[in-house]
């Protein structure tokens, strides 16, 4: 068992299953509707737990009713939520998620982020204490950089979910050692992915993936690009494959201590989460098989 400290986003997310994407003033049925706690930091500190692991999750949610359809759902899955917002009276951020049943594709809305902030005294010294790895989505940044430098300090690997360029990201960079990037994930002056690799390897970062969908993982490791495999699957739903890839890359990494070989497993648990509806059935499906 290990334990992880994951910093960054808790959102409420309401998810659409529909026929299709709908045209211009179109009206449709849902299939299906669920309710859950969204987020990268979230859904990967689930995905984390689901291993037998220790979750902790930093984040915001707050006491207002709607955030408590996160926080039950982030309970149910063992994780220890430290709810650190600071302003506890606000909605939590919300996500309203359609999927297409008939290619497993999503759309999201959500809410205003950049106003959302976390307590001045959300972590301390004492937050890495006894950790084994450290996962931050690169949201609330003056906290993630605080902890950051206590887990280079403590010798406690940092990684890195590259979902999408934020302002600040670059004081981030130079104390990650592991970054798994999206392909939407373009540093300034970046517009290729070796681009990308070569930017954050000048940051300083030895270990970089960056993932695309259904084609294979593009990784630098050893001072070498390599191409890792992803399983082909008929996709049912998508959502949150990226966020429980990097879940499952944290306690892999741990468990095997090798970079690619974590890529390729953390991939097959991916495919896994693809092959059915929502981002937690396949943590049943996983203890099945």
């Amino acid at each position: 068992m290990h334990k992880g400290i994951f910093l960054g986003l808790a959102t409420t997310d309401i998810v659409y299953y529909v026929p299709h994407h709908l045209n211009t003033n179109e009206k449709c049925k849902a299939e299906r509707q669920i309710a859950f706690a969204g987020g990268p930091a979230t859904n990967a500190a689930v995905a984390f737990a689901s291993f037998e692991n220790d979750a902790f999750l930093i984040s915001g949610l707050g006491q207002h009713s709607l955030a408590q359809v996160a926080k039950h759902d982030i309970s149910d899955y063992k994780v220890n939520l430290i709810d650190c917002t600071d302003q506890p009276k606000r909605p939590p951020v919300l996500a309203s998620i359609m999927v297409d049943l008939s290619n497993g594709d999503r759309a999201v809305v959500y809410s205003n982020t950049d106003l959302r902030k976390l307590r001045h005294d959300a972590v301390n010294e004492t937050t890495l204490e006894y950790a084994d790895l450290l996962m931050l989505d690169g949201y609330y940044l003056p906290q993630a950089i605080q902890l950051a430098k206590w887990a280079q300090i403590m010798e406690i690997p940092v990684i890195l979910d590259g979902g999408s360029w934020k302002e600040g990201l670059e004081k981030l960079l130079p104390l990650v050692d592991f970054a798994i990037c999206s392909d939407n994930f373009f540093p300034p002056g970046c517009t290729t992915a070796q681009d990308v690799l070569h930017s954050l390897n000048q940051a300083g970062i030895n270990h970089i993936a960056i993932t695309r969908g259904s084609d294979d993982i593009l990784a630098f490791t050893e001072e070498r690009t390599a191409q890792v495999r992803v399983l082909p699957i008929k996709p049912v739903d998508t959502l949150g494959a990226g966020d429980i890839f990097h879940g499952a890359f944290c306690h892999y990494i741990l468990e095997r201590n090798d970079f690619l070989i974590s890529l390729e497993l953390a991939g097959e648990v991916a495919s896994l989460s693809c092959s059915s509806l929502g981002p937690r059935a396949w943590i049943e499906q996983a203890k099945i098989a």
